[in-house]
């Protein structure tokens, strides 16, 4: 595992971008799935500055997504609505193909289906995953099983507090279930990144990196893929015991 460590969240989002780009520039057809949320928002704003400044070619890429909140698509907190205000509508050029997962349809076993289509069809060159403070991957919360693969998940109530403070939410107005790529899923891209800043993951970076591996705590798997870039403030790292 690359793990590196970085002062503050500017210098996380960059580092985050770099490997993003590198992934773009390194492949014919690079196929990235990514997340949503604060660990990226910084990382996404360089991606399109770079993208609209013709310095990072993507009209070539496939970009799919981690998960989806069971929800209508219009709402602020969803994923679709993100990507769409943090990223595609703000470039210039797109990618060749954008796979986006829906909440809202009736049939969610036909949705499922959908998606599992697309995750076979595009083989992920890199796969971005933020870190839960309980040390959940995508919404793959503690207790899941390792071998998962998409489905529909219930959300931890932390998690569920996370996306109040995050989104601005009542505990009414705020989602508690998500369609979500397994973490055998996740375990299958060539590349995974992961991207954590603050105090309040610090518990679930040592549980994840320094701790046994456990479905207790879902992203501790990580330690078994042979490719992982994991990166990391000060705050983030604060309790870790080894030195890296």
């Amino acid at each position: 595992m690359n793990i590196i460590k970085v002062k503050d969240y500017d210098e996380l989002s960059q580092k985050s971008f770099e490997v993003i780009k590198e992934t773009l520039e390194n492949n014919d057809e690079p196929s990235i799935n990514t997340t949503t949320g604060a660990s990226y928002d910084g990382t996404f704003e360089l991606l399109v500055e770079a993208i609209n400044n013709d310095d990072l070619k993507i009209n070539h890429s496939i970009f799919t997504n981690l998960d989806e909140y069971i929800s209508d698509r219009d709402k602020k907190f969803t994923v679709y609505t993100y990507m769409h205000k943090k990223f595609y509508d703000l470039i210039k050029s797109k990618p060749k193909f954008i796979g986006l997962m829906d909440g809202s349809v009736s049939n969610i076993h036909k949705e499922i289906d959908r998606y599992n289509e697309i995750l076979t069809k595009y083989p992920r060159d890199l796969q971005i995953v933020g870190l839960g403070t309980n040390a959940h991957l995508a919404a793959n919360e503690p207790g899941t099983d390792f071998d998962s693969r998409l489905f529909l998940a219930d959300s931890d109530e932390s998690t569920i507090q996370s996306t109040m403070k995050y989104q601005g939410l009542t505990r009414e107005e705020a989602p508690t279930q998500m369609l979500t790529m397994g973490l055998a899923d996740i375990m299958e891209a060539k590349h995974i990144l992961v991207a954590s800043s603050g105090e309040r993951k610090a518990q679930a970076v040592k549980d994840t990196l320094e701790g046994p591996i456990t479905e207790d705590v879902p992203a501790s798997i990580l330690q078994k893929h042979p490719n992982v870039t994991f990166i990391m403030d000060e705050a983030a790292a604060s309790l870790l015991t080894k030195n890296y």
